[in-house]
């Protein structure tokens, strides 16, 4: 029989993934966060409403736009040979929650280092993009506003023009939220400038009490 995940089990529970994954930091319980630059790479272990297993999802948050919480953005679920997601309980943990550390590892490229760059987070969003089924209006501001921030504004232009694209062949009741494609370019544009950028940055780092956390960096 399981055994339901209590307090301390959250606590060792993160504990041990901190061990296997050295460049995170515990957020929260069950929440760890590696800061790589203007954005965070988290390892969220999400636990059911029985407490009787975790699911294990990795994501990312933009620390450019300004939010009250951190945000499971452009998340991916660790998922089993079936490609359904994987649940972890307390006695698979015990007996071996590294193999599915490396299994995560090995999906996702960009827990596989610490410092990674401006093109392989872009990747990695695309890809979540592409596999969503949903409307990831947010994903497509984060790529437009990585490249912005590293300075590749041609690249920037590109990705404004194909999320555009992409906005259009949605339907209206799940665009009306930021205005259709003109809203959603309007309010990208407006964050693009770099002053507003680093101050909002700043002012997340401080909010979330992440201002001492290793800056990993996104190479440009």
């Amino acid at each position: 029989m399981n055994s339901i995940i209590e307090k301390k089990d959250r606590k060792q529970i993160t504990k041990d993934w901190l061990s296997f994954f050295t460049g995170f930091n515990e957020y929260k319980p069950m929440h760890l966060i590696r800061r790589n630059g203007a954005f965070l790479c988290g390892i969220y272990l999400q636990t059911h409403s029985g407490n009787w297993d975790y699911e294990i999802i990795f994501h990312i948050y933009n620390l450019m736009v300004d939010f009250p919480v951190i945000s499971l953005s452009s998340d991916t679920f660790l998922l089993n040979h079936k490609r359904a997601r994987d649940g972890v309980t307390l006695f698979q943990h015990k007996e071996g929650f590294s193999n599915y550390a490396e299994r995560l590892k090995q999906q996702i490229p960009l827990l596989q280092k610490d410092i990674i760059s401006c093109n392989e987070l872009v990747t990695y969003i695309k890809k979540t993009v592409n596999n969503s089924i949903g409307y990831p209006a947010e994903s497509l501001r984060d790529i437009v506003l990585a490249l912005f921030k590293c300075g590749k504004i041609t690249e920037a232009e590109q990705e404004i023009a194909n999320a555009k694209r992409i906005i259009s062949q949605w339907d209206d009741d799940a665009t009306q939220r930021f205005g259709g494609v003109i809203g959603w370019e309007k309010q990208v544009r407006e964050l693009m400038n770099m002053d507003i950028l680093n101050t909002t940055i700043e002012k997340q780092l401080q909010k979330f009490k992440l201002d001492k956390f290793t800056d990993y960096q996104l190479i440009c």
